[in-house]
């Protein structure tokens, strides 16, 4: 039974595996469920056993994803932070946990979540069920922020999409750089280590009053 289970496991990790290659390489609308399940070995019929769908697939993947940082986060409601240190290390644990699986993440964010309407729905309804759902003190850190003035009101869900929108335009046109004749990864280092601190005060100023 055991053998059995962990089957199952590793064929659908191998599944995930595969669909977010396939994603990241193609696009959302661009992905096949047939092309997901060549590049992960299986049964096309395996694959709508597991996940029944495109959707379905997406989801799993970028509620993992988000899942994964929420450990990293609760750490948060153990410290007495300013809102600045608290956004900081926001900041720290999503370039830990999801920026470094694939160069190619923050342009699939940028374009293929934020810039299309119906994933970035998607996203939406996954941070309202994942996140804010285990961040009850973020929410009341906000609020409180809010109500003394120091930023304009904000709603959760689009405090994150401002946190992750803006790092993932500036990370896209990194990688961009490291391929234009003339600048070339010398360029894109550099600008590596100063984007999170410029970024860190388009955030402030995007937030104040």
């Amino acid at each position: 039974m055991d053998k059995k289970l962990n089957h199952t496991r590793t064929t659908e990790q191998v599944i995930l595996q595969a669909a977010e290659a396939e994603f990241l390489e193609k696009g959302y609308a661009n992905a096949k469920m047939l092309s997901i399940a060549q590049r992960a070995g299986v049964a096309h019929s395996m694959l709508h056993y597991y996940y029944r769908s495109k959707e379905n697939l997406f989801q799993v993947i970028f509620r993992q994803k988000m899942q994964a940082m929420l450990p990293a986060y609760d750490e948060l409601s153990k410290e007495e932070l300013p809102f600045e240190d608290i956004l900081r290390k926001l900041r720290d644990a999503r370039d830990r946990l999801l920026w470094p699986q694939s160069p190619k993440m923050p342009y699939f964010v940028l374009t293929e979540v934020l810039a299309n309407p119906q994933n970035r729905g998607m996203l939406l309804h996954m941070i309202e069920d994942t996140i804010m759902q285990h961040l009850p003190f973020l929410k009341e850190r906000l609020e409180n922020e809010i109500a003394e003035g120091n930023i304009r009101p904000i709603s959760m869900a689009d405090f994150f999409m401002l946190l992750i929108a803006i790092d993932a335009s500036s990370l896209s046109a990194i990688n961009i750089c490291r391929d234009i004749p003339g600048l070339g990864s010398e360029t894109a280092a550099r600008l590596q280590t100063t984007y999170r601190e410029h970024n860190m005060q388009l955030i402030l100023d995007a937030l104040r009053p």
